[in-house]
């Protein structure tokens, strides 16, 4: 669900790709952008992984900072 989605994290989605017998595929998502893709309905939340396959999602490790703090 929307409300599930926490602040400040990073959603980092895996598709093993077991049935194609190929390398794992990463999205990683900020937490605005996975609560703006959770597809609602009355009892569960989904994030469909065709809204994800994109350069913006994909493998896209550079969202990822490491900060000091």
């Amino acid at each position: 669900m929307k409300d599930s989605v926490k602040n400040n994290c990073f959603y980092i989605f895996v598709n093993l790709n077991a049935d194609k017998m190929i390398s794992p595929e990463y999205y990683i998502c900020t937490s605005p952008e996975a609560k703006e893709k959770v597809k609602q309905y009355a009892t569960c939340g989904i994030i469909d992984l065709s809204t994800l396959n994109n350069e913006k999602y994909l493998n896209n490790c550079n969202k990822l900072e490491l900060t000091n703090g």
